[in-house]
């Protein structure tokens, strides 16, 4: 990864945090306090930003890019959990629990990151509570999702999950085109779907087949066509 000092990719990053749920809280002068001291860090596509075990050293504000969060199975083999996108911030949850960080993360493209350090995050909550209280509703909402996630994977088939994760990836990756079709880009292999979806790669097969049968979606690689009907 690649440090930068000052410069202007760091301008925007006071509006990102401005626009973010988490951050929004701080005064101007916080904010200022963060665009002064932050360290901005672009990394390639399949680079690391930090690993399962490693010790949270602070937070990552993703400010562009798209980052796949990471749990390690075994030695070789990991399972994606989220995917990050720009106005997250990582590692908050090792940080306010003071562990190490429970998963890797993994830019899917080219990515650029805002790095703050421990001891600035920890000087802000102090100073402004609601900054800590922010990422507590964070944290309770993910919790609550998560709930979600584990009461579908025992009330909803694999070809329900599956329908309900690609509309969530359509809003966010998709377009329509000019014929009336919805257009996704899928950001992640058909491995790392069946491992959002908690189901062995064989399972989301069978639900790609028998969507495709029924003339609802049409895959090529990663190039996903939605019927509108």
């Amino acid at each position: 990864m690649a440090p930068h000092p000052q410069s202007e990719i760091q301008e925007s990053i006071k509006a990102q945090l401005t626009a973010s749920p988490e951050w929004s809280g701080l005064a101007d002068y916080e904010l200022q306090l963060i665009e002064k001291s932050a360290v901005i860090r672009t990394h390639d596509k399949g680079e690391v930003i930090f690993s399962e075990g490693d010790t949270c050293g602070g937070l990552y504000f993703l400010k562009q890019g798209l980052v796949c969060i990471r749990k390690a199975r075994n030695k070789k083999i990991s399972t994606l959990v989220r995917i990050a996108r720009p106005g997250d911030t990582l590692g908050y949850r090792p940080l306010l629990s003071a562990q190490k960080h429970r998963a890797s993360a993994e830019a899917l493209g080219a990515t650029t990151s805002c790095f703050i350090e421990k001891s600035l995050v920890t000087l802000l909550m102090r100073s402004n509570p609601t900054l800590g209280i922010n990422f507590l509703k964070k944290a309770a909402v993910e919790l609550g999702e998560a709930e979600e996630r584990v009461h579908q994977s025992v009330s909803l088939s694999v070809k329900e999950r599956f329908i309900r994760l690609l509309i969530a990836l359509q809003a966010e990756y998709g377009h329509v085109s000019e014929d009336g079709k919805l257009i996704v880009e899928l950001p992640v292999s058909r491995a790392d779907l069946a491992a959002m979806l908690g189901v062995r790669r064989e399972s989301l097969s069978r639900a790609i087949h028998e969507l495709s049968d029924e003339g609802l979606v049409h895959f090529i690689g990663r190039h996903l066509e939605m019927s509108e009907t």
